[in-house]
C-alpha cells in the first residue's frame, strides 16, 4: 500500500468506508445495531482517525463503543478521539442443559446452530457481585469482557 492520502466514500449499508490511494477499502466504520454504539474496523491508524472523525461529526451524542479488555491499542485509539471509561462489561454463557434454577435478568436465549448447543447469553459488570452471584447459581460461566467507552 501506498502512503498517498487517504479518502472516505459510503458504503452501501451508509457506513463510511476509508480508502487508500488505489481505492482499496482500510476500514470501515459506522453504527451498531445497539442504540448510541458506533464501531471502526481500521488496518492502520491514519485510516481509523479519518473514520472516527467522520462518525463523530455525523452522529449526536452520546456516542458509545466497546473494546475487548487488555487491547491497550484500540482503547488508546478511541481515547485519542475524547473517549472515556464508562464501565466494564463481562458477557456469560448460561447452559440449558440441565436447565438453569434461575434465569438471570437480562439473559436472552441464542439460537442452536448444527453442532451447538442453545444456551442462554446474559452482559453484567464484573463489579456487581450481586446481578454475577445471580449469573454463577444459574450455571453461567464469563466468556469475555469488554469496555464500554462513552463521548458525550
Amino acid at each position: 500500500m501506498n502512503d498517498s492520502p487517504l479518502t472516505l466514500a459510503r458504503a452501501e449499508d451508509r457506513d463510511w468506508l476509508a480508502l487508500d490511494a488505489d481505492d482499496r477499502v482500510i476500514g470501515r466504520a459506522g453504527p451498531s445495531r445497539r442504540a448510541g454504539f458506533i464501531g471502526v474496523d481500521a488496518w492502520t491508524a491514519a485510516a481509523f482517525d479519518l473514520l472516527a472523525q467522520a462518525l463523530l461529526a455525523e452522529l449526536p451524542p452520546p456516542l458509545f463503543t466497546l473494546v475487548a479488555d487488555g487491547d491497550d491499542e484500540l482503547l488508546a485509539a478511541w481515547q485519542r478521539h475524547g473517549f472515556v471509561q464508562h464501565r466494564r462489561e463481562t458477557l456469560y454463557r448460561i447452559p440449558l442443559d440441565p436447565p438453569p434454577a434461575v434465569t438471570p435478568p437480562g439473559a436472552w436465549r441464542v439460537r442452536s446452530a448444527p453442532g451447538v448447543a442453545p444456551f442462554l447469553a446474559v452482559h453484567a459488570d464484573p463489579a456487581d457481585t450481586a446481578a454475577v452471584a445471580v449469573i454463577e447459581e444459574a450455571g453461567g460461566y464469563p466468556v469475555e469482557t469488554n469496555v464500554e467507552l462513552v463521548r458525550s
